[in-house]
């Protein structure tokens, strides 16, 4: 562990390499059968990427910017009506006798946020310098993963040849089944989860439309970087969409519940995911939420993200040697 936090930068490296190289590897195949050179199949799925990034910055971040500043402005006047709706639960309590201060905690979080912002505030002038060095070690990194995720596309298939040469040949047959099988799993699990997220977006996006909700874009945005987590990650992009409801028109607040839990449970789980993902990480929810939970002791969101390939590979080696001693034993 100690290890591996010490070259977490290095892992975090490759393995956003990998997870880049798995979203990229269907259409860098498709394009290879018609161009035939890998190297231009590859620079052509970069260009067209980052084509869909400039559009996305010419059109949709303006967008998302504005109804974000909106935001902000509006964010007082949240502030107060929860204040108030505070209040009124308090008043409720205290007639019931319940024993829970509400507006103490409604005043802490609030002054503690306020305190917070201005002291950050003081500090960020501070650390300009910082700041700056930072943005440059992040280019550094960035241009590092596209290098080295560029590589894996090119030549990956070269690296399990190179590694066969070091294992006796009555073993490589494993390892080639084994690659087989972690191949179907990431690339199952990296290509779902984005295919996944952006159609849980899409639909709450346009349900956020139909209702004429503020900020739906954002709100959009937001469910599809939540939805990317497995199990709970629907739930918690529905929060901030939910909140937006409350104190504009508490009465709709049902519609995005029913719309989500109808398409996860009746549409989605029954037959999209079967579809776009097959079973791709092979292990229960319960196991999943564990490696969820796993992951984000350990690393934070970025050990939500790799928690489950990880568990998917280690999952696939044991089911694959459980597999063996079974046929071992039968012979």
């Amino acid at each position: 562990y100690k290890i591996a936090k010490y070259y977490s930068d290095i892992i975090a490296i490759l393995g956003i390499s990998v997870l880049i190289s798995y979203l990229l590897i269907n259409p860098v195949d498709w394009l290879t059968k018609i161009v035939r050179v890998r190297a231009i199949s590859v620079v052509l799925v970069y260009l067209i990427l980052l084509g869909f990034f400039a559009a996305l910055l010419i059109f949709i971040v303006p967008r998302v910017t504005k109804e974000l500043i909106l935001f902000t402005q509006h964010s007082p006047q949240i502030a107060e009506s929860f204040h108030a709706k505070s209040h009124e639960l308090q008043l409720y309590l205290n007639k019931n006798n319940v024993p829970i201060n509400v507006d103490s905690f409604f005043h802490s979080v609030v002054n503690g946020s306020t305190e917070k912002i201005g002291h950050s505030t003081l500090e960020n002038i501070n650390k300009l310098f910082e700041a700056a060095l930072g943005t440059v070690h992040a280019i550094f990194y960035i241009l590092i993963t596209l290098v080295t995720s560029y590589y894996f596309l090119l030549d990956g298939h070269k690296l399990i040849n190179d590694l066969k040469k070091f294992i006796p040949k009555k073993y490589q047959h494993h390892l080639d089944n084994v690659v087989v099988e972690l191949d179907k799993c990431l690339r199952g699990f990296y290509g779902g989860m984005v295919k996944l997220a952006a159609i849980n977006a899409s639909v709450m996006f346009s349900t956020y439309l139909i209702m004429k909700l503020p900020y739906a874009l954002l709100l959009g945005l937001w469910h599809f970087l939540w939805c990317i987590i497995p199990v709970v990650g629907g739930w918690v992009g529905l929060v901030p969409a939910l909140i937006v409801i409350t104190f504009t028109d508490p009465f709709k607040i049902w519609i995005p519940l029913v719309v989500y839990e109808g398409f996860t449970r009746l549409i989605k789980d029954n037959f999209i995911t079967p579809k776009v993902m097959g079973d791709a990480i092979g292990m229960h929810p319960v196991l999943i939420l564990i490696a969820v939970l796993a992951g984000l002791k350990t690393a934070g969101l970025v050990g939500i993200l790799f928690a489950l390939p990880l568990f998917g590979v280690i999952n696939v080696i044991f089911k694959y040697t459980l597999s063996q001693i079974k046929v071992e034993e039968f012979d």
